[in-house]
């Protein structure tokens, strides 16, 4: 901004000066010297106006570019727009169990690491502006698939239980049809979801360049494994939340013929409904028992018909593979039915050495933590699929 500035002011110099001989010669011939002085300033200034047209063209565009990186957002930006996304799987998980790492064990001014006593770090909660489905690519965990909202501790949401639609034509005059949209006020609150390390000996964090970025990598693992688990069953006693298998209203799809037939009469209850299948979420062995599904008795695999691999899909629609769904269970989303809420602070890591016996015995233990909550918006976009009789 600052050159394009300089730019205009060379170039009203230049031309000022070529008006001051134009000035100067009116009513007489210009002499050699003026004339090559008057065709060197306006010569300059063309050149200039040249450069200045070419700068502002380029403003155009890195202002363009500017509003398109604001509209999308950057991964792990926590003031991306709205609808983001948790990513505690790939590359955004080891880049904040690295960060953890570091300040757990800073080097010194030796390189050498050094061990803090006791601390704390508080990271962002790892976020991108768009799902890997956006992206067109398999989600590894469920929770990389749903939006991400943030929450205070305790917040309220509006819940669509029924949907009458009751929308026909009218004569003029007469009264319109009224449509149930069956509205509820849904109390919620944030759930710490929280684990630590078994005590570590001090000199194996010290001594072992990787130990203390595997000991992050590990909790953040089973935070995310936790988090999915309640998502997925939380029986909503205690501290647990409601999770997809146990909420009133949504619906039901049992067992028909083999997999392949249930999973797809599972797409054809949401659309009937209104919804729109987002995500499959299935368990390892009702995945492969898809992917080795055969067509006929000469053994044809079902792989590029219903079943794509590697895209990890069925019937067109993604599959998310999960852990703790219950046995013979699978679910099928509407993405828009359902969002994850979280607070601002973040996940905390904290380690001490302040624990039991533990600075008597020279270790340290470390906690990782977060606050989520589950919220429903229309139970009739979650089907609950039977995936075996």
């Amino acid at each position: 901004m600052l050159e394009q500035v300089e730019l205009e002011m060379a170039e009203q110099v230049e031309l000022e000066m070529a008006e001051q001989v134009e000035l100067e010669m009116a009513g007489r011939d210009m002499t050699g010297d003026e004339q090559r002085a008057f065709d060197e300033a306006m010569t300059k200034g063309r050149g200039l106006l040249d450069r200045i047209k070419s700068g502002k063209r380029d403003l155009e565009v890195l202002e363009a570019a500017k509003g398109l990186a604001s509209e999308i957002g950057r991964p792990n930006d926590p003031n991306a727009p709205s609808g983001k996304h948790l990513s505690l799987t790939g590359a955004a998980v080891k880049a904040m169990a690295r960060q953890i790492a570091d300040r757990m064990a800073p080097a010194n001014s030796t390189g050498r690491k050094a061990l803090l006593p006791a601390g704390a770090t508080v990271t962002d909660v790892p976020m991108v502006a768009e799902s890997p489905i956006a992206l067109g690519r398999p989600a590894l965990s469920l929770l990389d698939a749903l939006t991400l909202r943030s929450q205070p501790p305790k917040y309220k949401y509006l819940r669509q239980n029924t949907r009458t639609n009751n929308a026909a034509p009218v004569a003029q005059g007469a009264t319109k049809p009224t449509s149930v949209l069956g509205l509820a006020e849904i109390d919620a609150e944030l759930r710490v979801i929280a684990h630590m390390s078994e005590p570590i000996p001090k000199y194996w964090l010290e001594d072992s360049d990787a130990l203390e970025l595997f000991v992050a990598d590990e909790l953040l693992f089973g935070l995310r494994q936790a988090i999915e688990a309640q998502v997925i069953a939380g029986d909503g006693t205690g501290e647990n939340m409601t999770g997809l298998v146990n909420v009133s209203g949504g619906q039901a799809q049992a067992f028909a013929t083999d997999l392949l037939t249930t999973t797809r009469s599972a797409v054809t209850r949401l659309e009937t409904a209104g919804h729109t299948a987002g995500l499959f979420v299935l368990s390892p062995a009702d995945w492969e028992a898809l992917e080795l599904a055969r067509t006929d008795t000469a053994g044809q695999l079902e792989l590029g018909g219903p079943v794509d691999r590697a895209a990890r899909k069925l019937w067109g629609v993604p599959v998310a593979v999960a852990l703790g769904l219950p046995a013979k269970t699978g679910l099928l989303l509407d993405l828009t039915a359902v969002a994850l809420s979280t607070d601002e602070a973040g996940i905390e890591t904290k380690w001490s050495e302040n624990v039991s016996d533990d600075f008597s015995k020279n270790q340290i233990r470390a906690r990782v933590e977060g606050r989520f909550e589950l919220d429903v918006f229309q139970p009739l976009g979650i089907a609950k699929i039977a995936t075996a009789e």
